[in-house]
């Protein structure tokens, strides 16, 4: 694979100019003070054109369980995530724009008072923890969209 095109998938797999490809990726960061994880599936849309389909969960280390994000992104690197469960309903989101391979921006609770500053890092992932996060992100999406 040529080296702008390896790029080109690499730091804007959102982009309809990374072709079919599909990226899974971790990123750790942190929400405010608090370590978090973060799963993230990119892959195109079914129906061609330049709408990408993103799954994504996260977790705070150490404090929570995963949590699915609702995730809405379009080709200028924004990315909406809303975190939702059928127990807890909508909890936040986060309001996040793509810079290289870094993914910046603020968590807004619910009420829309609180605002904190969040940042995550893409992490080397190898084909194994690869194959783990869509596993992951497979049950998240089972235990909470599917009856």
């Amino acid at each position: 694979m040529p080296i702008a095109a390896l790029l080109a998938a690499t730091l804007l797999p959102r982009a309809a100019s990374a072709g079919d490809e599909t990226t899974v990726a971790q990123y750790t960061g942190r929400v405010g003070e608090r370590a978090v994880t973060m799963y993230l599936k990119d892959e195109p849309a079914p129906c061609g054109g330049v709408a990408r389909i993103v799954t994504a969960i996260y977790r705070y280390d150490h404090v929570s369980k995963w949590l699915l994000l609702r995730a809405n992104s379009d080709d200028q690197g924004h990315l909406a995530l809303v975190e939702s469960g059928l127990e807890a309903g909508v909890s936040g989101a986060l309001m996040l724009v793509r810079d290289g391979t870094v993914l910046k921006g603020k968590w807004i609770s619910p009420d829309g008072e609180r605002l904190l500053p969040a940042r995550f890092d893409r992490a080397p992932t190898s084909a194994k923890k690869r194959a783990e996060i869509e596993d992951t992100l497979e049950k998240m999406h089972y235990e909470n969209d599917d009856c």
